[in-house]
């Protein structure tokens, strides 16, 4: 019989699989997402250059210093190889410590939130180097407020503080720009506080804490040790805050050692080693990461005001 006048036979359409993944038939479109498409071989070669192009795209996407999504990684890097995530973010976490002395940290991992964090003490990038630099002066100083008041502080506490150093809500400051967006809103989305409403409180009230990306950048140590510099005390003159600063800094170092210990033993079985340093990233990036980014730039800090701070 013949089967082109048998409309019980219907020739299947033509399709084609496009490299980027999307099938076309006729007229009709349709893109497979990245996790739905069989994943590629595993080429060194490949994920070495995706890691590549990821420590790129870090360094100017902490140019905000809002972590950054594990998801936009895939999306904007990674792509296709997102089966291997875990092997391409630590080629790049490999790259950036021995290039550029950069640890890029998971500080959320609920959300797979990152930061990138400078393990030099004399980075404008770390938190616990204060001097000179505006923004994070006055961050040092909110979130010692919040430490030394129990790990947690009042804005109507906070407010007092900052009234006492001459800043105020709604007043624009030379420096600053507008304080309360600053505090409640910037440095809420870059992860250095929490800005939460009291319970059941009516009119609203809100409470300062620290968060992650503080516990990340600075210490409860340091500070304590910031506090007693304004106030001219010993840190033991704080009993409370000195014993909890103390078993943080021994917790924090633990979870260092174990940390550096998976990293290694992953690194290990995947084979990374120095090759993660060669090729076409040590010729695209070529001067320090924290000179690449728009950090707070460095100009005098008010020392005369660390009297009334606390």
């Amino acid at each position: 019989m013949d089967k082109r006048n048998d409309y019980s036979y219907r020739m299947p359409p033509f399709q084609s699989r496009h490299l980027n993944g999307d099938e076309r038939s006729g007229s009709n479109y349709r893109r497979i997402p990245w996790g739905q498409r069989p994943p590629p071989p595993r080429d060194v070669a490949i994920l070495q250059e995706r890691a590549n192009k990821l420590v790129k795209y870090l360094l100017v996407k902490d140019q905000t210093k809002i972590p950054i999504k594990r998801s936009d990684m895939l999306k904007d890097v990674i792509q296709e190889y997102d089966e291997y995530f875990p092997e391409i973010i630590e080629r790049a976490s490999y790259a950036l410590e021995k290039m550029f002395r950069v640890n890029l940290k998971e500080i959320d991992k609920q959300n797979s939130l990152y930061i990138l964090i400078s393990n030099q003490e004399s980075s404008a990038g770390i938190l616990g180097t204060t001097k000179d630099t505006p923004k994070l002066g006055l961050l040092m100083v909110i979130l010692s407020v919040i430490f030394m008041n129990g790990n947690k502080a009042s804005e109507a506490v906070i407010w007092e503080v900052l009234r006492k150093l001459g800043l105020h809500p709604g007043v624009k400051h030379s420096l600053f720009g507008e304080v309360r967006k600053l505090i409640t809103d910037e440095f809420v989305k870059q992860k250095y506080l929490e800005y939460k409403r009291v319970p059941n409180s009516r009119p609203p009230e809100y409470e300062f804490f620290w968060g992650l990306r503080s516990y990340h950048e600075t210490s409860k140590m340091k500070v304590l040790k910031f506090a007693c510099k304004v106030q001219k005390k010993d840190p033991k003159d704080w009993a409370a805050q000195y014993r909890e600063a103390v078993e943080m800094e021994v917790q924090a170092a633990a979870v260092a050692v174990a940390e550096a210990e998976a990293r290694a033993e992953a690194r290990a079985q995947m084979g990374i080693g120095e090759e993660a340093v060669a090729g076409s990233l040590s010729h695209g990036v070529k001067v320090h990461p924290w000179n690449l980014c728009p950090h707070i730039s460095l100009s005098s800090y008010d020392q005369s005001a660390e009297g009334d701070m606390l």
